[in-house]
């Protein structure tokens, strides 16, 4: 069963800085755009991404049929830290010679259950800010964290694409599903 977001916030922020390290450490080219992205992605859920049923499994269907098979990445990368929500990485999965028409009923229940809200967002990516400033990530300046945080408040902390440099570097092709259905499916949580 997927847990209320509300059990991670803010309390767990140490549980959110561990997990931004561990996609640093898998995407070192990671930017603020990524981040946020990962923290929207885990607060949030992908509901934002889900126009109609069809629509979403028309594009999951072209988007895989178009992806090479790679097994140099995890099928699942953990986007909360208490491991109820993943991004399911289309390449690894298809390399397992998986079909994707069992994906799309998953991953359209997954977009119902994890619904934060903005409140819980903010407190996240502030939280992700300010251990930063106290250098317990050094990548971003305090002038690089300000400016991204002010263009976030003027854009109402909306949902963001990926970085140029994150998506020529790693071309990312993932779609969210929920712990819930990742045993169905016979996937394991590698992180």
């Amino acid at each position: 069963m997927v847990l209320p977001v509300t059990t991670m916030m803010p309390a767990d922020t140490d549980a959110w800085l561990d997990l931004i390290r561990q996609h640093l450490d898998w995407y070192p080219r990671l930017q603020l755009p990524d981040i946020y992205k990962l923290l929207y992605q885990g607060v949030m859920g992908s509901e934002h991404m889900v126009a109609t049923q069809q629509e979403f499994g028309r594009r999951l269907e072209i988007e895989f049929e178009n992806q090479p098979p790679d097994v140099t990445h995890p099928v699942l990368e953990v986007i909360r830290p208490d491991h109820t929500l993943f991004r399911l990485n289309l390449r690894p999965y298809k390399a397992q010679h998986a079909t994707v028409k069992s994906l799309i009923p998953a991953m359209l229940a997954t977009t119902k259950l994890v619904t934060g809200t903005l409140d819980e967002l903010r407190a996240v990516w502030s939280s992700f800010t300010i251990n930063c400033k106290q250098e317990k990530i050094t990548r971003f300046s305090t002038s690089q964290l300000d400016e991204f945080t002010s263009w976030l408040e003027q854009q109402g902390y909306s949902a963001l694409h990926h970085s140029e440099v994150y998506t020529k570097e790693y071309q990312p092709a993932y779609r969210l599903i929920s712990s819930k259905f990742t045993a169905e499916l016979g996937l394991e949580d590698e992180s």
